[in-house]
């Protein structure tokens, strides 16, 4: 583990951990997302499983 992997843990309680991440925040970024990398799975990730 390099020098630069523990500050990245030592910071991760730092981090805005938002429950909503996964959800689109602009207007049309689900229909962006669906055409990269097909429809969000039931739990609203899209894994480009269905592109």
């Amino acid at each position: 583990m390099t020098p630069a992997d523990i500050e990245e843990l030592m910071n991760m309680p730092l981090v805005d951990a938002n429950s909503d991440v996964h959800r689109a925040t602009e207007s049309d970024e689900e229909q962006i997302l669906n055409e990269l990398y097909g429809p969000a799975d039931p739990d609203g990730i899209y894994r480009g499983e269905g592109a």
